[in-house]
């Protein structure tokens, strides 16, 4: 029985005009010229990659794709399309889709073209279709290797969360960003440049924050942006708690009272018990 999504042994029995015609004894398809990488004769044994084409019709490529249904790898984004999804290539001539029911709810969180996601493959409603790997999906891969604190590493956005995001790395690691280590809104698929804060056993913590001299500034202006955004009001002041902080902000408490203080100093802002004011010059 030929297998969708997987390699197969095929032998090739005949010549047409498209290409050569594979058979494992029961099933016949197509495998066009341009898929091969070398000249083949009636008999020779190939090894293929078998997917469907455009029609959902199995077809055979000796290319070697990016996934199958029992390897995960990355993908780079082709084309967006708001009402279905996204396309990745997966160097076989027919596009991936990866639905739209596997990607965020907000749009602006949505891959781009040439981003990258981490997938598996599946069958779905009998197209062969990629899904983005989840943290399981990497642990299961066991990779062994190990980084080190404060080193820094390039990793793809893989998971999008309330509590900060999951991404992966170029080496397979799996690693979380805490909400309160990053400064922005990140996409999935996009690449980042990770700090590594702490290594587990086969997966790290990091943060794409900078140095807290450089971050601090970057926070002062965010909250003088918020004030000036806001009729020069803010409703938090240095007792107000972390998840206040964070909803409004989308920085630690720390960080925050860092900056504050620095304001303060400064004689940029005043405030009473539950107000921040900007200061009239």
């Amino acid at each position: 029985m030929i297998e969708i999504g997987k390699y197969n042994q095929l032998s090739i029995i005949r010549k047409s005009d498209l290409g050569y015609m594979l058979t494992d004894g029961k099933q016949e398809i197509l495998m066009h010229f341009k898929e091969t990488s070398q000249e083949l004769n009636i008999g020779d044994q190939v090894r293929v990659f078998v997917y469907t084409d455009k029609e959902n019709r199995p077809t055979a490529t000796m290319n070697q794709p990016f996934i199958t249904y029992e390897q995960f790898g990355f993908v780079e984004v082709v084309a967006v399309m708001e009402e279905t999804g996204v396309f990745v290539f997966n160097n076989t001539p027919k596009d991936l889709l990866i639905s739209k029911d596997y990607l965020p709810y907000q749009k602006t969180q949505w891959p781009i073209v040439g981003d990258k996601i981490f997938c598996g493959m599946k069958m779905k409603k009998n197209t062969l279709v990629a899904k983005p790997c989840n943290r399981f999906d990497i642990l299961s891969l066991h990779i062994l290797k190990k980084y080190q604190e404060q080193e820094q590493v390039e990793a793809y956005v893989l998971r999008i969360t309330e509590k900060g995001i999951g991404c992966i790395s170029k080496d397979l690691i799996y690693i979380f960003i805490p909400l309160a280590q990053m400064r922005k809104e990140y996409r999935l698929g996009q690449q980042v440049l990770v700090t590594i804060t702490k290594m587990l056993d086969k997966e790290a913590y990091g943060t794409l924050n900078q140095h807290k001299e450089i971050l601090m500034d970057t926070d002062k202006e965010l909250i003088l942006s918020y004030l000036r955004d806001h009729q020069g009001f803010m409703p938090l002041t240095a007792k107000s708690s972390s998840e206040e902080i964070e909803k409004i902000l989308r920085i630690s408490r720390k960080a925050f009272k860092r900056a504050y203080g620095a304001l303060y100093k400064e004689q940029k802002i005043e405030f009473d018990d539950s107000t921040t004011y900007l200061k009239k010059l």
